[in-house]
């Protein structure tokens, strides 16, 4: 049966999954000689179709490969390019070499696609790292962003690869090594070197950074740029390392790491972000700990102020209409509102705050204020996340710490992204 019957059979048979196996496997028999044809119809079948069609290039391997490359560089838009896109991704080991030649295509697309094929072959690819890891300072933001998913893809095993350049060379990838190693989490195993090359890298990225649009407001802590070195000890955070905001927000996607000692006993350990300092203040980015009060919040509050001077926490959900702030001065726990809660307001007034009314006849707590919500709080007295924009001055460069000793930036997953 000739190609263009089989993929009329194909249509026909797209619920029956014995048969369209059937089907793709008599596709991809004659080998290369039938990947042109079908690359050519890639764009004109059924969408399910498609994945079938897919599916017998993959099995032809390099020759469906090749025959991909070629129609994607037709132009720089084609009508087919989503569907030789899923095609170009999906390709196995025997097409490890392709995949790494194609990382010098002139088109930018095919590198991209190059780049996702090797994160989908994992540790298999790892043979390419010193390929690879060039991409993490390409000019194209999709680029830099998919050569980290793949570094992280091929795993945590590449890091003596990684430290292996780093000592030795060559000379031209030992910045890209750093990049990479900070990736996979091979903080861990930084020598004194390279962890100063570490903060000269972020210190470099920092500098030449901006705030950016906004920052998360759901849940965060504040204290006064000028004493935060305090913070570290005051919350129990182990193993700092610097960080950019973009690496700080990517890691709050993976904050969470379960541990098990050697005798069985579990943990969990948790990363928090402390953000450079953004017109004067430091926000604390402490995603599930504060979300699930792995610290009792005014111990917290009183034992952070005490080593910072100031302290204050801030938390609200939309779903619960839940809006908490709370502010503790030199170890003493200040002023609160909890939205829901009884009583709702504690602590006196600050001198900030506007009363609710000067009515005597209305019934109200005698210390209840205007000052309920959180970000106009945050705004007047420190920083609100939604707020800060690019004109926000930003001073340093922020770190990743963690809440037990001995786990490691290692144990957590998830890309970090600079």
């Amino acid at each position: 049966m000739d190609q263009a019957a089989l993929i009329a059979e194909l249509e026909q048979a797209v619920r029956d999954r014995r048969a369209t196996s059937d089907i793709v496997r008599r596709l991809a028999e004659p080998g290369g000689s039938a990947a042109p044809g079908l690359v050519a119809v890639l764009g004109t079948v059924s969408p399910s179709a498609m994945w079938s069609v897919r599916d017998a290039l993959h099995l032809i391997g390099p020759a469906g490969f090749d025959a991909a490359v070629e129609a994607r560089t037709r132009a720089e838009e084609v009508p087919d390019s989503w569907e030789l896109g899923h095609v170009l991704r999906g390709f196995d080991e025997r097409c490890i070499p392709r995949y790494t030649a194609a990382l010098s295509h002139p088109m930018k697309d095919i590198r991209h696609q190059a780049l996702g094929g090797l994160e989908n072959l994992g540790e298999a690819a790892a043979g390419t790292l010193t390929d690879v890891i060039p991409f993490l300072d390409d000019r194209a933001g999709h680029n830099r962003y998919q050569a980290e998913r793949t570094v992280r893809a091929i795993g945590a095993n590449a890091a003596p690869t990684l430290r292996g350049i780093r000592r030795d060379g060559p000379a031209h990838l030992r910045r890209y090594a750093l990049t990479a190693l900070a990736v996979v989490g091979g903080m861990d195993q930084f020598d004194e070197r390279d962890r100063r090359a570490l903060e000269r890298l972020v210190r470099i990225k920092t500098a030449h950074d901006t705030a950016p649009d906004s920052l998360p407001d759901h849940c965060w802590l504040a204290v006064p740029g000028a004493a935060y070195e305090g913070l570290f000890e005051a919350m129990g955070l182990h193993d700092p390392v610097p960080c950019t905001i973009s690496m700080g927000l990517s890691a709050m996607d993976n904050d969470t790491a379960a541990v098990v000692d050697p005798d069985g006993t579990e943990h969990t350990a948790y990363r928090v972000f402390v953000t450079p300092e953004l017109d004067g203040w430091r926000l604390i980015y402490a995603d599930t700990a504060l979300g699930s009060m792995f610290w009792d919040m005014d111990e917290l509050l009183s034992r952070l102020s005490a080593a910072c001077g100031q302290a204050q926490y801030y938390c609200q959900d939309e779903h619960s209409d839940s809006m908490i702030w709370s502010v503790a001065l030199n170890g003493v726990p200040r002023r609160r509102y909890w939205r829901n809660e009884i009583p709702e307001w504690r602590g006196e007034p600050m001198d900030w705050e506007e009363p609710l009314t000067d009515d005597p006849d209305y019934d109200h707590a005698p210390n209840a204020t205007m000052e309920c919500d959180v970000n106009s709080t945050a705004y007047y007295i420190s920083v609100d996340p939604d707020q800060v924009e690019p004109t926000t001055t930003l001073r340093g460069h922020g770190w990743l710490a963690l809440t037990r000793p001995g786990v490691g930036h290692g144990a957590f997953t998830g890309v970090v992204h600079f």
